[in-house]
């Protein structure tokens, strides 16, 4: 099974992103799966021009030749894709957004209806349907910042999303290998992280009581909220 990260943050592999991204690659790697993790900000990726060459004049060929070429391929070998982003106004990053516009060669243009859903037939069948996995942090605490990009991706995947890993009051995991404590508060958390790579890979969703795990404040809003203005030194 093949597992390709997509990492939108613009800090990379020094991100926030990336600490709950790699535990989460790792359980998939225990299981067996084949992992890769693309760093867009590292990536020539331009913008979509909305030209629809790609449907119209070169079917599944897009006018544009950048990085996205390979990275569409990468897409379609795929069995899991995960997309790793930081929220960003309620939303993926702009590296991100520019990524998922330019998706578009992976789709035809006709316009068909799936039940009472209206969409375009993808371009390239698979065996099995690909499952999508979304993890994201944000400075707030609670979950709630994280509706609209939720729902983004549950219209995007029909409804189809395997996964959400939510984590508000990310604003500390970069310190959480720096620091005893928060080690030790984070630590089921992250356990849990990597029970949710297993669990899509053999179940194709999260249990219940692991996602009950992920939700959960690690740290009392409250006190997160002191703690971060401090931080700023206001």
């Amino acid at each position: 099974m093949k597992v390709l990260a997509i990492n939108g943050s613009p800090r990379g592999e020094n991100g926030n992103t990336e600490v709950l991204l790699r535990p989460f690659l790792k359980g998939c790697e225990e299981e067996g799966a084949e992992i890769e993790t693309i760093y867009l900000k590292d990536k020539n990726i331009k913008h979509c021009s909305g030209c629809f060459s790609c449907w119209t004049k070169t079917p599944g060929k897009c006018i544009h030749k950048d990085d996205m070429e390979e990275l569409l391929e990468k897409l379609t070998e795929a069995d899991i894709v995960v997309y790793a982003t930081p929220l960003y106004v309620y939303t993926v990053t702009g590296i991100m957004k520019d990524f998922m516009d330019r998706k578009i060669p992976l789709v035809k243009k006709d316009i068909i209806k799936v039940g009472d859903q209206y969409s375009h037939p993808k371009r390239y069948e698979k065996t099995s349907p690909v499952k999508t996995v979304l993890i994201s942090n944000c400075g707030f605490p609670g979950n709630y910042n994280f509706s609209g990009l939720v729902e983004t991706f549950k219209v995007m995947t029909k409804g189809n999303l395997a996964g959400a890993i939510l984590c508000g009051q990310g604003g500390v995991l970069g310190a959480v290998n720096f620091d005893d404590t928060l080690k030790k508060m984070y630590e089921p958390f992250f356990q849990a992280l990597r029970s949710a790579a297993s669990e899509i890979i053999n179940l194709g969703y999260i249990k219940a009581e692991t996602q009950a795990i992920l939700d959960k404040d690690v740290i009392d809003p409250e006190i997160y909220m002191k703690n971060a203005n401090e931080n700023w030194g206001e």
